[in-house]
């Protein structure tokens, strides 16, 4: 029997390593990551859209130590099945093809309704990617990751390869002879991007070393958090009069008003990032579908300071970025490593 209180004592003490990346007006590291790409010493791994959680012995937990375990009862049942008490796993909540914003439905909800949207939408996902402690007890922090990796893969074949759990629990892709084309493939696909992972890195953790681990994703986009809403538009700004079924009385008079407005939603939100140490506004965005609107709109309190990855066109020549839109929520990231630059 796993002692709970040994679990959330040990999940204090984690925190999970993250990767790097290069600054795009830095030619020596551009240079550099087109080396990585050809090195055999660099595997390349599959990003996932997700929600980033350890597994401890059958217990799930957020890189925040947020306890959700009970959210995945498939997953919590076939783990704690195993009776490995010992067994810490690093990887990720997620739905295949869908954004960290879908897998939030589940990780950021109450048990009841994390499990009656697994029945609309299907059981949520784990995939597996890195070996921290085995199943005999043996930490593997300062083993290489080609060792860490293929005591996970062992593990995978054993218990989950070829089993019902398969269709559930899912080992992280991984290429190593060419990278470039897997990259290629990823990111034509629309996905989130790639790690680069050199095959002899400890996993150090709450660090993000420089060369250890290096992401390459899908062009501008930056991590931001949100600290504020606009209001929507009042004014309906269409011809359609006859055919439009949003109207309030003002004053004993019938007027059209917009969609927003009329639901009492918001209009944007405001994004911000610390610039020079201060948390400064740098974008406002309303690029989000109406599910998303509705549930800002909802909850309005319960999303400020949550960090969110927004993709952009470019930056502008005072650097602000242009034309952002909404693309997901970032639940492993904290809002003080949201750090942006303004040009004077």
């Amino acid at each position: 029997m796993v002692d709970k209180e040994m679990v959330i004592s040990l999940v204090s003490q984690l925190n999970v390593m993250k990767p790097n990346k290069a600054k795009k007006e830095n030619l020596k590291q551009v240079l550099k990551m087109e080396e990585i790409l050809k090195s055999p010493d660099y595997a390349a791994e599959m990003k996932y859209d997700g929600c980033r959680y350890f597994m401890l012995a059958g217990y799930f937990f957020s890189s925040e130590h947020v306890e959700k375990t009970e959210n995945f009862p498939h997953l919590k049942k076939f783990f704690q099945g195993l009776n490995m008490p010992n067994l810490v796993i690093d990887g990720e909540i997620f739905y295949p093809g869908k954004t960290s914003q879908f897998c939030t439905r589940v990780t950021g909800a109450d048990p009841n309704t994390a499990i009656r949207f697994q029945e609309d939408y299907g059981k949520i996902k784990y995939v597996m990617w890195d070996m921290l402690r085995t199943p005999k007890g043996t930490w593997l922090l300062k083993e290489p990751f080609r060792k860490r990796r293929q005591m996970l893969e062992y593990f995978y074949n054993t218990y989950i390869k070829g089993t019902a759990m398969e269709e559930h629990i899912e080992l992280s892709e991984l290429e190593i002879e060419d990278k470039i084309f897997f990259k290629d493939r990823v990111l034509a696909a629309g996905l989130e991007g790639i790690v680069l992972k050199h095959l002899d890195s400890l996993y150090i953790m709450g660090k993000k070393p420089m060369w250890a681990w290096m992401k390459i994703k899908q062009e501008n986009e930056d991590d931001f958090i949100i600290i504020g809403y606009d209001p929507p538009t009042k004014e309906y700004s269409g011809t359609d009069f006859d055919g439009w079924p949003y109207w309030r009385d003002e004053g004993g008079v019938l007027i059209p008003v917009s969609k927003y407005y009329y639901h009492g939603w918001i209009g944007a939100i405001k994004l911000g990032a610390y610039v020079n140490g201060e948390l400064t506004h740098v974008a406002t965005t309303s690029g989000f579908d109406e599910e998303t609107r509705r549930m800002f709109s909802e909850s309005p309190d319960e999303f400020l300071q949550k960090v969110v990855k927004v993709g952009y066109m470019e930056k502008t020549e005072a650097g602000y970025p242009r034309h952002p839109k909404f693309l997901q929520f970032h639940e492993s990231k904290q809002p003080e490593e949201c750090v942006w630059e303004l040009n004077d």
